[in-house]
Parts: C-alpha cells; structure tokens; sequence
C-alpha cells in the first residue's frame, strides 16, 4: 500500500486517539528496510504483560491491512481488547 495513504490511516487513528479515554500509543515507523509501518499499542491491566499492539506495513495486503486498521479503531473506542484471533 502506497506509504501517503497509510500515514493519512495513521492520522485518523491519531484523532481517535486524542478523544479516547484509554491509554493507547500510535506510531509510525520507519524500518531498515525502506518499508513504512503502524504501531498501535493499547496499555491495560487485563493484558498479560500491561500492554499489546497491532501492527501494519506497507508490504501487506491491503486487505490484511484494512482489516487490523479496523480492529485499531474498535481498540481505541474501547470495543475490544487487543487478541490473538
């Protein structure tokens, strides 16, 4: 997926997160690589370790991509937590 279209992806997340009430990291991410990358991170006593992400690259399908984009903004309105599904 073309990098502009996710950093616009990574700026709605950042709105949402702004009017969120949980406590939720999004990043952007330059890799080695040359290749572009979301990370959202959800902090919350009920994950194992505190905290889980979700992650996006610009080298996966754009399907995958917009599913995971999904379940972020379920995640950052508090309709979910973060699973291995």
């Amino acid at each position: 997926m073309d990098k502009l279209r996710l950093v616009n992806m990574a700026s709605d997340l950042m709105l949402k997160q702004v009017y969120s009430d949980l406590e939720i990291d999004v990043l952007l991410k330059n890799l080695e690589d040359g290749s572009f990358g979301i990370i959202l991170t959800h902090l919350d006593d009920r994950y194992e370790y505190g905290n889980n992400a979700l992650r996006i690259y610009d080298w996966q399908s754009e399907s995958k991509i917009m599913k995971t984009f999904e379940y972020m903004k379920e995640v950052i309105a508090g309709e979910r937590l973060i699973t291995n599904e």
